[in-house]
């Protein structure tokens, strides 16, 4: 299997487990997650308003289109919530709750999903 044929078979086993708050998730898969829904979520935000090419120089132009982005953002961030979850749980952490809500603070929520999963199985 090639590197975009793993992506894309990561990407979407992490929607298919949407709900699933109890299993792990290895670091590769998570990464693989979480780099495509980035980008896919910047390429529907940036498309969801195509008012800035009608007019480049207006500021007041781009709040009037709607941002279908929330349409993809609402859902993708429910699979990273449950992606959160298993990965903390794969790294070994004890109090899910508190590490969930440390995950969100920016770079430091980089250094717990790059942790190696715990030895204990």
């Amino acid at each position: 299997m090639n590197f975009l044929q793993r992506v894309l078979s990561n990407y979407f086993l992490a929607w298919s487990q949407i709900f699933n708050y109890t299993d792990k998730t290895r670091r590769v898969p998570f990464w693989h997650f979480f780099i495509l829904d980035g980008l896919i979520g910047a390429l529907i935000s940036l498309s969801s308003n195509n008012s800035l090419a009608n007019d480049p120089n207006s500021f007041y132009v781009m709040a009037e289109g709607y941002d279908w982005s929330y349409l993809y953002s609402i859902p993708s961030f429910l699979v990273f919530l449950s992606l959160l979850i298993r990965r903390l749980r794969d790294i070994g952490k004890e109090n899910l709750a508190l590490w969930a809500f440390c995950s969100f603070i920016p770079f430091y929520n980089l250094y717990i999903f790059a942790q190696p999963s715990s030895e204990n199985k």
